[in-house]
């Protein structure tokens, strides 16, 4: 093996590897996954046009070289995740991960994981197998190439590649910027939006690989041609900086593209750029491993993001960086090399036996399958979402600017709750001892007037929308005379990127500010004044960045749980909370606000569990029941 190729294999892991670990040196390590893409095109490519020119290729010798290189390793992270999610992971967890696991066998993980969560996300952190979706969108490549060049002549072998190439580019770039976009086809799959499906796909995904494929063409008919090795060393030093230097919240985007051009200038060519310097043979030597340790540092993180619930302190991190480096080394020299070239060899010989052993391994989903776990005191059928008096009423407004019939409670319209899904989960309580309510809410859109979030994926056109429904908000709640007074909450977070993110205003993009966020919800207030009704601002109830949910089911349940407790701390919550509090504490001159922390804290922690109720469905969304318990004996309307 080139010392190169192995040199970009172990910087890919390693920068994942550090990404996962969240210790923040390598902020877009991600990226790793963009060049483990173009170095698999490469090698994939020159296997199978070295095959194909010297009439040696055999579809059932590819397949079976394939799977005794991927599939003793792979199985074996699965056995060793699954014996230790019996012990970590909840009911609800476990659910979850049997789809997943279900999905890294049949080798479509990548169209399983966009049903459960997006891989940015924080909840994304515990999903076991979240990882193999990469693996999974490979083996796709290596399913579809070998078929595509054997059916198309050898002198337009190079053009076809050429074309899925910019096919592939040109379909990745318009879902990532297409935003708050379902796509027709996989709607019915799940309501992921395109720049989510984007990263997710093997057809959005795929023009990586087939960079890493039109450098093997080039490399097999033109073997002399080579990079400068001072571009090559750029080349490298590029990909560091890439990982860790961001350019667009979207992935993959503009730096992907960077990855893939210094990726590919470091295959043309031959090795012997290359110094034999310690540090460069040590990344070289991990780069051997790099697969089995791929395989099992993401389990690792995921399993103790989850016993400590979303909170890993920073020393386990630190250590889970060299014990995923040694666990992949292991299963390298016990695992791999044996199957590949030594004892077991044969096991994986042919075409029956791979299939015979894939068959056994299975039954692994079916058996575990029927595992149980002891149900949650009178949790076992609770929501994961509050969407307050309907789910419809997440962007409730019908295309006449009516309210759908759904999103008001009985009575004569009297109180209007606005805002987003902080707004939404205050529903349940409210209702229960007022009628007349009406929903006027959208996910992430705060209740600010004119001022719009750029945030994650919800971008430029998304933003638009949220000016939109805002500005019908007020339309509807100025034409409804019986209105006496408006409730306004939102978490704000989404806001608050001030150092580099965005708002969009009627004028266009403007720097995030929190000077424009308190002018914004201000000026909301005033607005409400002057139609002569009551604005009521209710505080996002406190939290301190764990998900309190799962918490409380692992306090439970037999699953692991290594935090201290499941309530929020008071001091954890303020400092959490330290800017958004700032916000409503200067509002408090223009509006009534209400502060649910008063509700639910004494001077040391906030309940988060009362008298067999969860509070919250997540890390600061009540749950129903919560809601009611919290606000339902407030009389609004003596405010």
């Amino acid at each position: 093996m080139r010392r190169d190729i192995q040199l970009l294999r172990g910087i890919a892991v390693l920068v994942v590897v550090l990404y996962h670990s969240k210790l923040n040196v390598l902020a877009h390590g991600y990226l790793g996954v963009d060049i483990f893409f173009v170095v698999s095109g490469f090698l994939i490519t020159s296997i199978i046009l070295k095959g194909l020119q010297n009439e040696s290729f055999s579809f059932i010798q590819f397949y079976v070289r394939r799977a005794k290189r991927l599939l003793p390793a792979l199985y074996c992270t699965l056995l060793f995740t699954s014996f230790l999610g019996l012990f970590l992971l909840t009911s609800q967890r476990w659910s979850e991960y049997i789809a997943q696991l279900v999905g890294a066998l049949t080798f479509t993980e990548n169209m399983v994981l966009p049903t459960q969560i997006g891989y940015f996300d924080n909840a994304a952190d515990g999903k076991p197998l979240l990882h193999i979706w990469s693996l999974s969108l490979e083996e796709q490549y290596y399913f579809f190439l070998p078929l595509f060049l054997f059916i198309i002549p050898k002198r337009y072998r190079f053009h076809g590649l050429l074309f899925l190439f910019t096919i592939s580019i040109a379909w990745c770039f318009s879902w990532v910027y297409a935003s708050n976009q379902v796509p027709s086809l996989l709607w019915r799959i799940s309501e992921a939006q395109k720049a989510e499906w984007a990263f997710y796909l093997f057809p959005t995904r795929a023009w990586e690989l087939l960079a890493g494929s039109l450098c093997a063409w080039l490399m097999l008919h033109q073997p002399s041609f080579t990079i400068p090795a001072w571009l090559k060393t750029i080349s490298v030093i590029t990909l560091l900086v890439l990982c860790g230097v961001n350019i667009t919240p979207q992935h993959p985007s503009i730096e992907a593209v960077f990855i893939v051009l210094a990726t590919s200038f470091i295959l043309l060519g031959d090795d012997k750029w290359l110094v034999n310097h310690k540090v460069i043979k040590t990344v070289e030597r991990i780069g051997d491993w790099s697969y089995s340790v791929y395989l099992v540092h993401w389990p690792l993180y995921a399993f103790a993001f989850l016993a400590y619930v979303e909170q890993i302190p920073v020393w386990v991190s630190v250590l889970l960086v060299p014990v995923s480096i040694g666990l992949g080394y292991a299963q390298f020299r016990w695992v791999e090399t044996p199957f590949r070239k030594g004892q077991f060899q044969h096991i994986f010989a042919n075409w029956y036996t791979v299939a015979g052993t894939t068959a056994l391994v299975f039954l692994l989903p079916v058996l575990i399958a029927t595992q149980r776990f002891e149900p949650l005191p009178d949790q076992a059928a609770m929501p994961t979402t509050n969407y307050g008096l309907s789910e419809v009423c997440d962007n409730g407004f019908n295309k006449d600017g009516t309210l759908k019939v759904q999103c008001l409670s009985d009575g004569k319209i009297n109180i209007a709750v606005w805002g987003d899904s902080y707004a939404m989960h205050l529903l349940p309580g409210i209702v229960k001892n007022h009628s007349g309510v009406v929903q006027i809410t959208k996910s992430v859109c705060g209740p600010l007037i004119d001022i719009a979030p750029i945030y994650k994926n919800y971008l430029e056109p998304w933003a638009n929308e949220c000016l939109e429904f805002n500005n019908q908000a007020l339309n509807y709640i100025s034409s409804h005379s019986t209105l006496t007074h408006v409730v306004l909450s939102s978490p704000f977070h989404q806001y608050m990127n001030f150092e580099n993110g965005q708002m969009l205003t009627p004028n266009g993009l403007v720097q995030s500010s929190y000077e424009r966020l308190l002018e914004g919800l201000a000026n909301s207030i005033e607005k409400i004044k002057q139609l002569g009704l009551t604005p009521i601002v209710i505080s996002p109830p406190p939290k301190s960045g764990f998900n309190i949910k799962d918490c409380l089911d692992r306090k439970y349940s037999s699953a692991l749980l290594l935090r201290n407790g499941c309530n929020v701390e008071m001091q954890e919550y303020q400092a959490h909370q330290q800017t958004v509090n700032q916000l409503l504490s200067q509002i408090e001159s223009k509006a009534k606000v209400i502060w649910l922390d008063k509700l639910m804290c004494n001077q040391q922690y906030c309940e988060t569990y009362v008298e067999g109720t969860y509070l919250y469905i997540d890390s600061g969304h009540l749950s129903a029941k919560g809601s009611q318990k919290i606000l339902g004996q407030l009389d609004l309307t003596i405010l």
